[in-house]
């Protein structure tokens, strides 16, 4: 894969037939108005770095992220229901995921979590939903009592993985500061590509996303492939979403090491 394609070129993943998912497709789904928005009203504005520190600095701050490759500040103005619907579903499947691993007598140190705010020297960052493997019990109740920014500069924990649903996520660049941050894994769905699983073979370059390339499956949450995510989050009935959801997280929890 060329590092410096453009995320709205088709990035192949290739399936063994062992881990093929043809034919597990679901029914095609009903012709939507062209009216209604696929993803939440995003503004941005060029400004200096220094102005967009001064105006996320606080608790209050909005949903927002700086990309230093454009000089340009990006503003979260309303999710919309199809943004919001697909987050909730991550999350309850991460949650599923714990329940299984507590059922089957395993220690659970996952912790998910929505809207995690984190802050590193490339900008302010608000992920959909984020989750954390192997946490110290210490750390995971820090987290969870934790207001405001999550900052690697001050040592504090960085997510594992993290979502993106509905991103205007032109190239990947935009992915970039998130495993420079320490992030190991990035899933990503909208309704153009469907979903994908990123992650770096090493370090990636702010402006051109060098080092970034699509998966086949997860190697955070093994078992898990690329094609089941895209089935649960292009899923349109919420019983179907719900199975499919328990059926992954029953076969994650099995597989995690």
């Amino acid at each position: 894969m060329n590092p410096h394609a453009e995320m709205d070129s088709p990035v192949p993943v290739a399936e063994s037939p062992a881990t093929s998912c043809r034919g597990s497709s679901p029914p095609t789904r009903p012709e939507r108005s062209s009216a209604i928005p696929d993803a939440p009203v995003r503004i941005e504005v060029e400004m200096p770095r220094s102005l967009y520190d001064r105006l996320t600095e606080h608790e209050n701050a909005p949903k927002c992220r700086y990309d230093m490759a454009t000089g340009r500040a990006e503003f979260v103005a309303e999710p919309g229901p199809s943004h919001e619907w697909r987050s909730a579903e991550i999350s309850t499947f991460f949650n599923l995921i714990r329940m299984e691993l507590v059922k089957a007598g395993r220690e659970a140190r996952l912790l998910s979590a929505a809207a995690t705010r984190l802050l590193s020297a490339d900008g302010a960052f608000e992920p959909d939903a984020s989750l954390f493997l192997d946490l110290d019990p210490a750390l995971m109740e820090w987290v969870t009592e934790f207001d405001g920014y999550l900052d690697v500069r001050k040592g504090h924990p960085v997510p594992d993985l993290v979502v993106e649903i509905d991103r205007s996520v032109d190239l990947k660049h935009k992915l970039a500061p998130y495993f420079r941050l320490g992030v190991r894994e990035v899933w990503t769905w909208s309704r153009r590509h469907g979903a994908r699983i990123w992650i770096a073979d090493r370090e990636p370059d702010l402006h051109s996303g060098q080092g970034l390339r699509a998966a086949d499956r997860s190697g955070v949450l093994t078992g898990l492939r690329q094609c089941d995510l895209d089935r649960l989050l292009s899923a349109y009935s919420p019983v179907r979403a719900s199975r499919h959801s328990l059926e992954f997280a029953e076969r994650v929890a099995r597989e995690l090491p």
